[in-house]
């Protein structure tokens, strides 16, 4: 097995989100427009080494807008079992 197919087989740790800034409140703070899931990071061999980000999209105006990492939550034993049954 090569190395990609290691990697994309793993679960990532992180969904790397992105929000575009759409201008200024009242009190001149930034606003953010409606985040959307671009990607995700990935955990490397060597955790020493850091993490991996896999962009599945990327945004054109990633110079003026927010990434962020949200932790990827594990379904429900439950959900699990009866997708499973479904398929």
């Amino acid at each position: 097995m090569s190395n990609q197919t290691a990697q994309s087989s793993k679960k990532p740790t992180y969904r790397l989100g992105f929000a575009p800034r759409t201008g200024t409140d009242n009190s001149g703070q930034p606003t953010l427009g409606y985040p959307i899931e671009i990607g995700a990071v990935f955990e490397r061999r060597d955790a020493e080494k850091g993490m991996i980000a896999k962009f599945q999209i990327v945004p054109t105006d990633l110079k003026d807008g927010v990434l962020f990492l949200m932790p990827v939550r594990s379904e429900p034993e439950s959900a699990s079992a009866s997708e499973k049954a479904a398929a």
